[in-house]
């Protein structure tokens, strides 16, 4: 982007990095995952062991209240609890695909030099947010880990800061959902330009198999609108494609789509075997 343009992000985060009352155990969120949560059958998210349930007086239960010499008080956990069922209704719609769900940047394994320079990139977009000024354009074969990294920044930005983000696949949700705006027996007739706003507003958009569409002058043209909206209101974007954008979209629309892309994100290629072996 032309730094002139650039703007601070404004970020509706949740946590603070510099919060004194948290430890960096839970890297000062107050908040740690658990990776092992399916087998054990536990909740994924929950209050940091070391600087939150050690000063726990109510036992970790809603409302997160506690009696004191027959006062009601609020419990020093409320706070952490209440991010963690506002994070969970956050990731709960946002898309991304069962497989991918709460994976973390522990869980990318480095397996060659381009997945080092994605993996470094992801982690540095991470630590930074909301204060970076580009999103991520990765692309390469099939099954090299570009939905996993993606899917994995989405979930650690949003259990970082609390705020929106979505994970679409360019045919199946988006364009398959305007489509269906067409239909009169739709329940989503007539609201195509709603979710086309739902899609270019939010504040995290990952879009998965990016260069798929057809081609069709209607499909384009509602491709553009999507990456123009998000580039003019500094949202930060993560594009996934088998293709070189600089090849693949150098015509399209008369080079306007690849014009933004270049702007609003880094481009990193991803090859070798396939990743999904791995997981």
């Amino acid at each position: 982007m032309n730094s002139t343009k650039v703007k601070p992000r404004e970020s509706k985060a949740i946590n603070s990095n510099n919060n004194s009352k948290y430890c960096i155990s839970c890297e000062f969120t107050g908040i740690i995952h658990n990776p092992h949560f399916e087998q054990l059958g536990t909740e994924p998210l929950a209050p940091c062991p070391k600087c939150v349930k050690t000063k726990c007086k109510c036992g970790g239960i809603s409302p997160y209240y506690y009696n004191e010499n027959g006062k009601i008080l609020q419990c020093s956990c409320r706070e952490t609890a209440l991010k963690i069922q506002k994070i969970k209704s956050i990731y709960a719609k946002s898309g991304i695909d069962k497989k991918y769900r709460w994976k973390f940047i522990n869980n990318y394994e480095v397996i060659n030099k381009a997945t080092e320079q994605a993996k470094n990139t992801a982690y540095n977009i991470i630590r930074e947010f909301p204060n970076v000024k580009k999103g991520l354009f990765l692309w390469g074969n099939p099954g090299t880990g570009k939905t996993l990294l993606s899917s994995i920044i989405l979930t650690e930005l949003i259990t970082r800061h609390g705020i929106d983000g979505k994970y679409i696949k360019i045919s199946r949700t988006f364009f398959n959902r305007i489509k269906s705006t067409f239909n009169e027996s739709s329940p989503t007739y007539g609201e195509a330009d709603l979710i086309e706003r739902e899609f270019a507003e939010v504040d995290l958009l990952v879009i998965d198999d990016f260069g798929v569409q057809r081609d069709s002058e209607w499909e384009l043209e509602t491709l553009y609108n999507l990456v123009d909206a998000r580039y003019e209101a500094l949202k930060f974007t993560i594009f996934t494609s088998n293709v070189n954008p600089s090849q693949s979209m150098k015509d399209k629309s008369h080079g306007r789509i690849l014009s933004r892309i270049k702007e609003m994100c880094s481009i990193i290629e991803l090859s070798g075997a396939d990743y999904r072996d791995r997981l």
